[in-house]
C-alpha cells in the first residue's frame, strides 16, 4: 500500500492516494508513515488543515527519538500552514526540527526560513537578548513554571520531549483558546496514545519570554493528569522558538541569537 500510494502521488493521482492512503491508516493507524503519505495526498487535493494534522500524528507517532525525522516531514507542515495563511504557525514545524538538533541544524538558512515566515505572519515579539533560568528538582529533575498564556498565568511542566504546549480543556476554556471545530490530532503520552485538539494562543509568555500565535493542544482531562495544580506541559512548540540549555543544576531557556 506504501509502493501504491508513492505511484498515484507520482502520478498527480491524489484522490485515488487519499483513497489508498485511507485504508492503509484503517489498517495501520499508529504507523507514522501512513499518516505522512495521506497528509501528502490530502495536499494534493488541497485539504491542508487534514494534512496539518496527518503530519502532527506522523512526528508524534515516530517515538521518543525524534532526531531520526526526516526534515520533509516538518517542512511539509510548514507549507500546510503556510497554505492556510498561519505564517506564524509555519514557522514552529522549522523551529521544532532545528531543535532537535541545534548544533547541526541552527544555522543561518534555517534562520531565514523562520525568519522569513515571521516577517509574513508579522509574528517578531522582540530581537532583545533575553533569558529566564529555572533550577532542576527532585530525583526526576521535574521543572515546573509559570507561565501566561493569553494572559492568564498558570502552572506547567517544562517538557523538552513534549511535541506540544498542552493544556487542560478547562484552562483552555479560561484562557480563550478556541475549540470549537478544532482538528483532532494524536499524542504519546506515559499512558498510550490520547487525542487532543489542535488549537493555538495568541500570546505565551514566561517571564520575559514571549511568542505569538503557538500552536498549543488541548486536552480533556481531569484536574490531576499532569499533577496536582498543574495546567499542562510547556512542550517544543513554544520552547522551540528559544535555545534551551541544561548546566549546573538549572535549565535556561533565552532569546536564539543569530546566525552570520
Amino acid at each position: 500500500m506504501h509502493r501504491s500510494i508513492d505511484i498515484y502521488l507520482k502520478l498527480t493521482d491524489y484522490p485515488k492516494a487519499v483513497e489508498v492512503a485511507d485504508e492503509f491508516m484503517r489498517r495501520a493507524p499508529a504507523n507514522h508513515d501512513a499518516h505522512y503519505l495521506r497528509g501528502v495526498a490530502l495536499e494534493g487535493v488541497g485539504d491542508y488543515k487534514r494534512a496539518l494534522v496527518d503530519y502532527a500524528d506522523a512526528i508524534e507517532l515516530w517515538g521518543a527519538d525524534k532526531k531520526g525525522i526526516s526534515s520533509r516531514v516538518f517542512l511539509r507542515m510548514a507549507g500546510a500552514y503556510a497554505a492556510l495563511n498561519q505564517f506564524c504557525e509555519a514557522a514552529a514545524p522549522i523551529n521544532m526540527w532545528v531543535a532537535l538538533d541545534p548544533a547541526a541544524r541552527d544555522t543561518s538558512r534555517a534562520q531565514k526560513m523562520i525568519s522569513d515566515y515571521e516577517a509574513q505572519g508579522h509574528c517578531t515579539v522582540s530581537t532583545e537578548f533575553q533569558k529566564e533560568s529555572f533550577p532542576l528538582r527532585g530525583q526526576k529533575n521535574v521543572v515546573t513554571v509559570k507561565a501566561e498564556i493569553n494572559g492568564v498565568r498558570g502552572l506547567f511542566i517544562l517538557d523538552t520531549g513534549a511535541s506540544f504546549l498542552t493544556v487542560r480543556s478547562s484552562f483552555a476554556e479560561r484562557a480563550k483558546i478556541p475549540q470549537a471545530g478544532a482538528s483532532e490530532i494524536t499524542l504519546v503520552s506515559a499512558n498510550g496514545h490520547v487525542k487532543a485538539k489542535l488549537s493555538k494562543a495568541d500570546k505565551v509568555m514566561l517571564g520575559k519570554l514571549e511568542a505569538v500565535n503557538v500552536p498549543i493542544a488541548v486536552q480533556s482531562v481531569d484536574d490531576k493528569s499532569y499533577g496536582a495544580g498543574i495546567d499542562g506541559l510547556l512542550g517544543m512548540s513554544f520552547l522551540s522558538r528559544f535555545e534551551v540549555q541544561m548546566a549546573g543544576g538549572f535549565i535556561e531557556v533565552r532569546t536564539r541569537r543569530p546566525k552570520k
